[in-house]
């Protein structure tokens, strides 16, 4: 019991916290850490984000919040899908469109075209026609008397001028250690070459 309440209070820590400081990039533009000369302006998806379907490959990177440094990125492990593959096919399902016109997705993630590896993402949202999965993974810890928190990952999805798929990670923590609050967020960009096929 205690360990459920650990978790359920660490998930209202997290909730409430980045309720004021997560934002929401819609649509996806470039910003200081965004590598423009190297990979060209974002392009926004579209209606229901439809272009975001194709198949990409499963090795990417994913550039420093210093706008350098970058370090290899497996698409399933940013989806925390805990599956090695050389290729990931992408497709969209519109559940509902608000009246704004922006729309529920599912996204559907198949890697190496194998059907019985689907994986089905219902967090996912089309949001000024940029792919929106939040709650992507979440973690939660307490330990009685000394603090609790919890991590998120959200994602942001358009494509680059090549058609390669260009995410921006949005991950963040939010602890509370012996009293004190601690808010941390990452916000790292991310690409993955598109694949003929």
């Amino acid at each position: 019991m205690n360990r459920l309440r650990g978790r359920l209070c660490a998930s209202l820590l997290v909730s409430s916290i980045s309720q004021g400081c997560v934002t929401i990039h819609a649509p996806l533009v470039a910003d200081l850490e965004y590598p423009t000369s190297a990979w060209g302006e974002p392009i926004i998806l579209g209606p229901e984000c439809r272009a975001v379907a194709g198949t990409y490959s499963n090795e990417g990177v994913v550039i420093g919040d210093d706008g350098a440094n970058s370090q290899p990125l497996l698409l399933t492990s940013a989806l925390n899908i805990s599956r090695n593959a050389k290729a990931v096919s992408l497709s969209v399902r519109t559940r509902r469109l608000d009246r704004n016109g922006d729309a529920f997705i599912t996204l559907s993630v198949v890697p190496d075209g194998d059907l019985t590896g689907l994986h089905e993402l219902e967090g996912c949202f089309c949001i000024k026609q940029t792919l929106v999965c939040t709650q992507v993974s979440e973690t939660y810890w307490s330990v009685p008397n000394f603090g609790l928190g919890g991590a998120q990952r959200n994602i942001h999805f358009g494509l680059s001028n090549d058609h390669s798929l260009i995410a921006k990670l949005q991950n963040y923590q939010a602890d509370v250690i012996l009293g004190l609050p601690v808010f941390v967020m990452k916000e790292p960009w991310a690409r993955f070459p598109h694949l003929d096929r």
